[in-house]
């Protein structure tokens, strides 16, 4: 029988001491995410995840026993998969948390997400445009599998977003870097890294 809590603690001591390692700003600065709760008034801080991580890995030992199979690519079990995708002469590095297998026989892919929110179907449909062009393989179907939850979204229709569509988004995008071009999402500005010093933030 394996011991859920003791494989967190493993896991989240390792994590902590590759990130203390990764940097020099001490963890009193870190910033932790999340809202302000009055149970958690320090936002999803260590404290919350030693008390909240547990239960998310507990989550997906239930999820794996419903019948989802790791898919296996030439002997490879498809578990953190890392491809570089050339898109015309743009390189796209992606890592796909899991490749799975449906009781019903479809090919899944399943991004890990332990937020609150749900991400659209852009992430999703970047991997499934990878994965044909590095791996000729491309799966119908993607979820996110969310970790506070433990089940996945309504599954996404990969078909609908064709790897050549998605080759068209890169390079406009790679031609909007290149030039300087860059609009402002002001639906987005509480999420943004740069909204301290964003000229059109009000």
């Amino acid at each position: 029988m394996i011991d859920l809590l003791e494989v967190w603690n493993k896991a989240w001591s390792k994590e902590l001491n590759e990130r203390v390692s990764q940097t020099s700003v001490p963890q009193s600065m870190w910033k932790a995410s999340g809202r302000v709760t009055k149970a958690f008034p320090n936002k999803e801080d260590a404290a919350w995840w030693q008390k909240n991580g547990p239960k998310q890995l507990e989550n997906w030992e239930q999820f794996r026993m419903n019948g989802w199979q790791i898919f296996d690519i030439n002997g490879t079990p498809a578990i953190e998969i890392e491809i570089l995708a050339m898109m015309e002469d743009v390189p796209v590095k992606m890592a796909l948390d899991r490749i799975m297998i449906t009781p019903s026989g479809e090919l899944v892919i399943v991004d890990i997400k332990s937020g609150r929110t749900t991400p659209d179907w852009l992430q999703l449909a970047f991997y499934a445009a990878g994965m044909e062009l590095t791996l000729d393989i491309r799966p119908k179907w993607g979820t996110y599998w969310m970790a506070r939850t433990g089940v996945t979204t309504p599954m996404i229709d990969l078909d609908k977003y064709p790897t050549e569509d998605i080759i068209k988004f890169v390079t406009k995008f790679d031609h909007a870097r290149k030039n300087d071009i860059f609009l402002p999402n002001l639906s987005h500005c509480s999420r943004c890294g740069y909204n301290q010093i964003c000229i059109w933030k009000e």
